[in-house]
């Protein structure tokens, strides 16, 4: 049980750092000439975990994701996210089970026990490369 709450801190904590890194790079670095504006085509990572169990990590989509997961109460939750342009703003739509709320393109949020993390694909490798990670 030890290793599962570690593993869910440094997950939270990896989570946070990554995203401090994306919040200070410079608009230069993080918006790119290729960038495109429609957002069904833009991948994404996506986490889903509750404290005591991982459901999904780093399972790359684009469009929309939807998937139903079976907590360790025994409880049902079905999770969907649509990248789109709400008010003006690039976002994400998240559905969870009667919930509705929206969420940045990196971002994480929590509804009780369960938590849902994003990474957008393209801003995490162009943050790699200028760490001087090697590209795919």
């Amino acid at each position: 049980m030890k290793t599962r709450t570690l593993q869910a801190l440094a997950l939270v904590s990896a989570g946070f750092v990554v995203g401090l890194g994306a919040a200070n790079l410079p608009r230069a670095v993080a918006a790119s000439e290729n960038s495109t504006n429609d957002l069904s085509q833009k991948k994404f990572l996506v986490s889903i975990d509750e404290v005591k169990q991982n459901f999904v990590f780093g399972e790359e989509f684009s469009g929309v994701y939807k998937r139903e997961v079976v907590l360790s109460d025994g409880s049902k939750r079905t999770i969907e996210l649509t990248p789109m342009v709400h008010n003006g703003m690039r976002v994400v739509e998240f559905k969870d089970t009667g919930g509705h709320t929206y969420m940045g393109l990196n971002g994480t949020t929590t509804n009780g026990t369960l938590m849902v993390q994003l990474r957008d694909v393209e801003q995490m490798r162009a943050q790699l490369a200028a760490e001087g990670w090697p590209g795919k």
